[in-house]
């Protein structure tokens, strides 16, 4: 079965910040989405996140073009998700390098989660606490683990998600782009059916909007970009505490003409 997934997104500064620095792209020919979330000073956190997003998916699509396998190369994943992977961990060179070249950005970095569609796959490249979700027949699950200090001692039993939330540590990363020379980046995959929706949010979403609301407004609203509007407006509502940003895609078939021009593209290609 051939699907195709087609994003949406929506991107505010929320009502506490004076300046947006999430980034988000959406690439439909690469079937590809990604947000970011950048820190620093001035406007190094903007920079850091925009650099992310746009050197990610210019070095995966070269990579994808030439068919390049990374090294060093995961066997336990396809050749497009170490592809990804890659891609970002070029993008947090150019980064770190531009952090460390003067004053100016001294210091900045940025999360970055970034889903593919590969076939039947989703395929997730992830560094940081903007979260990636699937949202299939009613129920949400966080495909992706956040790099911070409050869920490293959630998952190590010293609090419980709860005590995480209100945590004065909340924002503390242990991973981000920019931070380190070669920051491990996290590799995903998750088979699809057909009607599963993507989720991809920076923290100011999940922050100010709980998961529960998340599932009831995908539930309720059908179409991808209205249901991205729906949940800015709400984190926004909820205080707007931080930048917030959201892509939302849905899986669906391809139709008998898509399917020929795919093929059509590859023969010709």
């Amino acid at each position: 079965m051939t699907f195709k997934l087609t994003f949406a997104a929506a991107s505010d500064t929320g009502k506490v910040r004076t300046n947006n620095e999430d980034s988000f792209l959406l690439e439909p020919e690469l079937e590809l989405a990604m947000v970011a979330d950048g820190m620093g000073g001035h406007n190094s956190g903007e920079v850091a996140s925009s650099m992310a997003v746009k050197v990610t998916r210019d070095k995966y699509d070269s990579m994808r073009r030439t068919g390049l396998k990374p090294n060093p190369y995961n066997e336990k994943f396809t050749l497009e998700s170490n592809q990804l992977g890659f891609a970002v961990q070029l993008a947090n060179s150019v980064i770190y390098e531009a952090g460390n070249s003067g004053t100016e950005n001294k210091g900045m970095g940025t999360t970055l989660s970034a889903a593919l569609l590969n076939k039947d796959k989703v395929c997730i490249a992830h560094i940081g606490d903007s979260r990636i979700y699937l949202y299939r027949r009613g129920a949400l699950q966080q495909l992706t683990e956040d790099h911070s200090l409050v869920m490293d001692h959630v998952r190590k039993g010293l609090l419980t998600r709860e005590q995480a939330e209100v945590s004065p540590l909340q924002n503390i990363l242990t991973r981000a782009l920019g931070a380190q020379k070669t920051p491990a980046v996290d590799l995903v995959e998750t088979v699809l059916e057909e009607g599963d929706r993507i989720l991809l949010c920076t923290d100011g979403l999940f922050k100010a909007v709980k998961e529960p609301r998340l599932a009831e407004t995908l539930k309720d609203q059908g179409d991808d970009k209205k249901a991205c509007e729906s949940l800015v407006t709400e984190a926004n509502a909820n205080g707007g505490p931080d930048n917030v940003t959201v892509a939302i895609g849905t899986v669906s078939r391809k139709t008998f003409k898509e399917n020929l021009k795919d093929m059509f593209r590859k023969t010709y290609a």
